[in-house]
């Protein structure tokens, strides 16, 4: 090894995935964050604030005292009464709302991203009209973003089919949504690239890499499980790397940094930011979890070099 991959980017966690109660309860939310911020092997840590008041002032001080550059990651606008880009106007109007909020919050712990999503795809017949919306609410939610202290706003491509099924989507439509936005003045809009999306977009690593490559700001590592609707976990469900039936472990990994680099994401003289973001193993704690992530991160690296001596 000429040098480690700490060298070449910062690495974070996903504080709900490997808490995924967290997402339920804002008590185990506000009870585990701290074991995250705590966490040394992490430069990073991704997470949001699950609900206002007390709680919300209890956890931006928290967040702020620990010491990690953050990325907010918006919740997905899929809930009743949401949508980014419904016909329906007050449908529209409510979620611009919440958006803010996290927005809001996402500023108040000086987060560097704040991840956004599109809403539900609505099926073939409507997806143009859709998309067009949606790049009105990327672009206004950017003009709400650059206010005040700046923040910069990261697109995640999902599935279509298998779990979230939402309108963005393929690459290349999510690269239209970006050149779009930036056509209208906004700088401050990117990509998030989820290993564990790759799949289940129905796309190779290197299609999605090298289509979205120079407006990718943010990377997520993970895994998904797409060949057994009967599992658990299957679609969009973060299992750990080398979860049986799972698409993702040591070997995609490398595949997927191998195509990071040569799409410019990862090089000398840059430090982006990678989180991993995946489930607990099954019968180990999060903190035994997270050895293994490093060490199959350790193990991919391995052979990123080997392949490039």
């Amino acid at each position: 090894m000429e040098k480690h991959w700490r060298n070449y980017f910062r690495l974070g966690i996903n504080h709900h995935l490997l808490f995924p109660a967290s997402f339920e309860s804002a008590d185990v939310h506000e009870a585990t964050l701290p074991r995250v911020l705590s966490m040394p092997e992490f430069e990073v840590v991704d997470l949001f604030i699950l609900e206002g008041g007390e709680r919300e002032k209890r956890l931006t001080e928290m967040i702020l005292s620990g010491g990690k550059e953050v990325v907010y990651n918006c919740p997905l606008m899929t809930g009743p009464g949401l949508n980014p880009h419904s016909p329906d106007r007050e449908t529209v109007r409510r979620t611009k709302e919440l958006l803010r909020v996290h927005l809001d919050r996402a500023k108040a712990v000086k987060a560097k991203f704040a991840v956004i999503a599109s809403g539900v795809d609505p099926g073939a017949d409507q997806r143009e009209e859709h998309t067009e919306r949606f790049v009105d609410y990327v672009a206004e939610a950017c003009a709400y973003a650059a206010e005040g202290q700046p923040l910069q706003l990261v697109i995640e491509p999902f599935d279509r089919g298998i779990g979230k099924n939402l309108l963005i989507g393929p690459s290349a439509e999510a690269l239209r949504v970006v050149e779009e936005v930036r056509k209208r003045g906004h700088s401050n809009i990117g990509i998030l690239l989820d290993m564990g999306h790759v799949p289940i977009m129905e796309e190779s690593f290197e299609q999605a890499v090298s289509t979205l490559g120079p407006h990718i700001r943010h990377v997520h590592l993970g895994n998904c499980v797409k060949k057994n609707p009967a599992d658990p976990l299957y679609g969009d469900m973060h299992p750990p790397w080398g979860y049986p039936g799972g698409e993702n472990d040591v070997e995609e990994t490398a595949e997927f940094l191998k195509c990071l680099f040569a799409a410019g994401f990862l090089g000398e003289g840059r430090r982006p930011t990678v989180t991993f973001e995946m489930r607990p193993y099954a019968g180990l704690t999060e903190e035994e979890s997270v050895r293994i992530f490093l060490e199959k991160l350790d193990k991919a690296w391995e052979i990123v070099w080997r392949d490039e001596a």
